[in-house]
């Protein structure tokens, strides 16, 4: 590979991420919560990778896009784990490459990497159009023949057949020695046996060991996916934390939502952009590569969490210029209103594709 002589290229990652659990009619692209810069947020840590540690008062929020993005220049590109001049810490572990297009259907993700002189941008567009038709977004850059870019997009619509209850009264959330009202949904109140019954179903009790220590998974219209929520004690890490429910899945025994039982989950909002400033302005040090400096690491995630389903939107752009049983007698209190994990993978996946660590709720609540 040639270069013009004395010729400085630059390697910008651009990563725009959108998860949400929203609405039954579906679509995300006109939801009217404002963006967020993640430097507004005290207590939401953004993560590229699941091995980030979990702080104590913090939510930590992971999609595996920006990961997919990483993989497509690893692999495609470089042909090499991604070396960094001045490397910051978060580079072997993206080259780990934990999240793979293994974990997901490919009908719902796209990821592509390619040079501007190979027009790229017309070929991803062309597959976004082709998969998810008018949902698709459009990419849109500016590219020089020789800048690089590697391009992830993963959509996800997974929507209850019934809708939960729209809590009346705010769950008073505990963390860190502090008490917030956040809004929520779930199955508590209702009087209509018939509806009762129907939203029932669609809640599995995985492991209970106590109200303060169970695992429930929410089942949607989608026979491929899971939506799992843990209250617990976390590990040190959110990849511990994972492990640690996905065996305590495997080898829980499944029970049915009781007739007294109560399930209450917070409702969960938000719209941000995050810019990785720990990889901007470092060059490649790669052979062939080495005057590639990544100039852009951002991310954008949007999550909603309510009543009536799942969706999910996840973009990731890298850009070089040159991720039945029995019901229980005992009424069990599923109450979300402590720490939890949110978790969304495909069923049979090793890893997530997206994971949620929850302590300040009403950071992200959708007030």
């Amino acid at each position: 590979m040639e270069w013009s002589e004395g010729m400085k290229k630059s390697l910008g990652l651009m990563l725009g991420l959108c998860l949400i659990i929203t609405t039954a009619l579906g679509g995300c692209k006109d939801s009217a919560v404002a963006k967020m810069n993640s430097k507004e947020l005290k207590n939401t840590v953004m993560s590229s990778h699941m091995e980030n540690k979990i702080i104590k008062g913090k939510n930590l929020v992971y999609c595996s896009t920006f990961q997919l993005a990483w993989n497509e220049l690893k692999k495609n590109i470089i042909k090499e784990d991604i070396k960094l001049t001045d490397e910051p810490n978060i580079v072997p572990l993206l080259n780990k490459s934990l999240s793979t297009k293994k974990d997901l259907s490919d009908k719902d993700y796209v990821a592509m990497v390619g040079f501007g002189r190979d027009k790229i941008l017309d070929k991803i567009n062309e597959e976004l159009k082709k998969k998810f038709g008018s949902d698709a977004p459009k990419v849109e850059e500016k590219l020089e023949k020789d800048d690089i870019l590697a391009y992830a997009y993963l959509y996800k619509n997974l929507k209850f057949k019934n809708e939960f209850e729209k809590l009346k009264e705010p769950i008073k959330f505990i963390t860190n020695g502090d008490t917030v009202d956040v809004k929520g949904f779930g199955l508590a109140t209702t009087n209509d046996n018939g509806k009762r019954y129907e939203i029932a179903r669609q809640v599995a009790i995985i492991d209970y060991k106590s109200d303060d220590d169970f695992i429930v998974k929410l089942v949607s219209e989608s026979d491929k996916d899971e939506i799992i929520l843990a209250k617990m004690d976390c590990k040190n890490t959110l990849l511990n934390t994972i492990n640690d429910v996905s065996g305590r899945v495997k080898g829980g025994k499944e029970e049915s939502f009781g007739e007294k039982d109560i399930l209450k989950i917070p409702s969960i909002e938000f719209n941000i952009n995050h810019s990785y400033e720990e990889l901007v302005n470092k060059y490649l040090k790669n052979k062939g590569f080495e005057d590639y400096m990544i100039t852009k690491a951002v991310q954008d995630v949007r999550f909603k969490l309510n009543e009536k389903g799942a969706q999910l939107r996840s973009e990731a752009r890298l850009i070089g210029t040159k991720s039945s049983a029995p019901i229980v007698e005992k009424p069990k209190n599923l109450v979300f209103d402590k720490p939890y994990l949110i978790m969304l993978r495909e069923k049979g996946a090793k890893y997530p594709y997206f994971a949620m660590w929850v302590e300040n709720p009403l950071e992200l609540n959708e007030n």
